[in-house]
C-alpha cells in the first residue's frame, strides 16, 4: 500500500504496510514511512464511522428475573450482531424475540430473529440466569448505527503503538532467566546466561519497561522506533476485517474529498 505526498517542493511519501499476523478476527500490521496522525485517522474512522447493526429498542412484556429491566436491555444492546451492510439501504427492520422460563441460563443463542441471516455473532453469551419460576418475555428491535452514536455499534477494538526496540548491551547476564520472566508478554528468553528476544516476537513488546526496570539500563534498554507503527485490529465479529478496513478507508476518502471541495470553492 502506498500513498504519495504533495508534489510541489516536497518529496513523495510512500506509506508501506506489511502484515505481521492475520487471523479470522484479528490482524497486526507494520506501517512505515507515515505520520502517526494518518494511522490515528484510520483508527478513529473504524471506531466511530463504520456502521453495524445492534439492538436499540427493547420492549419488555414480562421480567420476573433478578435483573432490572434497564440492565437487561443494556446487556442485549452489547451483544454483537452479524451485519449485512446492504440492508441499511433497504430500511428493513430486524426484530428479536426472547421468551424463556427458568430454571435455566439464558444465552444470546436463545434470541429468535425475524431474519435468519441477522443473528448474534456468539451463541454462548450469558444474558440472564433464571431461577425456578422466573421468566422473561421481550421484543428487541435493531438498527444501524456507528460509534459516534453509541459504543455498541463499534465493530472492533483498534490500537497502535510505535515499533519496539530492545537493546541488550551485555553478552552474558548473571540473572538472565529472571529478567526474561519479568516480561509480561513472554518475548524474552535466556539460555546459558545469554538474554535475547525470541525470533519473530519483537512486535509483541508493549513497551512496559518491566525488564529494564528490573535489570537496569546497563543491561537492557527498551525504546521505540517512531518511523514504524504497529497497528492492531480485533473485530467483534459483526463484520469481517476486510469489510471494516474498506469501509473506514472509504469514509476517510469521502471526508478528504469534502475538505478538498470546500477549499477549492
Amino acid at each position: 500500500m502506498q500513498k504519495k505526498g504533495r508534489q510541489k517542493g516536497q518529496e513523495n511519501v510512500n506509506m508501506a504496510v506489511e502484515v505481521i499476523s492475520k487471523g479470522e478476527n484479528r490482524a497486526q500490521f507494520l506501517i512505515t514511512d507515515t505520520h502517526f496522525s494518518v494511522v490515528n485517522a484510520l483508527r478513529r474512522a473504524i471506531i466511530t464511522g463504520v456502521k453495524t447493526i445492534a439492538i436499540d429498542d427493547v420492549i419488555i412484556y414480562n421480567n420476573t428475573s433478578t435483573m432490572y429491566d434497564e440492565i437487561l436491555a443494556h446487556r442485549l444492546g452489547l451483544i454483537p450482531i452479524k451485519t449485512i451492510p446492504e440492508l441499511e439501504r433497504s430500511k428493513k427492520e430486524v426484530v428479536f424475540t426472547l421468551k424463556e422460563i427458568g430454571p435455566k441460563i439464558v444465552h444470546s443463542g436463545d434470541l429468535k430473529s425475524s431474519d435468519p441471516d441477522i443473528v448474534p455473532v456468539y451463541d454462548d453469551m450469558v444474558i440472564v440466569p433464571l431461577k425456578l419460576g422466573e421468566s422473561i418475555d421481550l421484543e428487541a428491535k435493531t438498527k444501524f448505527g456507528d460509534g459516534n452514536e453509541h459504543t455498541k455499534f463499534t465493530p472492533a477494538h483498534v490500537f497502535y503503538h510505535f515499533y519496539p526496540k530492545i537493546d541488550i548491551t551485555k553478552e552474558n547476564v548473571k540473572n538472565a532467566s529472571q529478567i526474561a520472566e519479568k516480561c509480561p508478554v513472554n518475548i524474552l528468553e535466556a539460555e546459558d546466561g545469554k538474554l535475547s528476544v525470541k525470533k519473530g516476537q519483537l512486535s509483541r513488546c508493549i513497551l512496559c519497561g518491566a525488564c529494564e526496570d528490573f535489570a537496569g539500563k546497563d543491561i537492557i534498554r527498551v525504546s521505540s522506533d517512531n518511523k514504524k507503527i504497529v497497528f492492531e485490529i480485533e473485530s467483534w465479529g459483526q463484520l469481517s476485517l476486510k469489510q471494516i478496513v474498506d469501509e473506514a478507508l472509504d469514509l476517510l476518502m469521502e471526508e478528504a474529498e469534502a475538505v478538498k471541495e470546500s477549499i477549492i470553492k
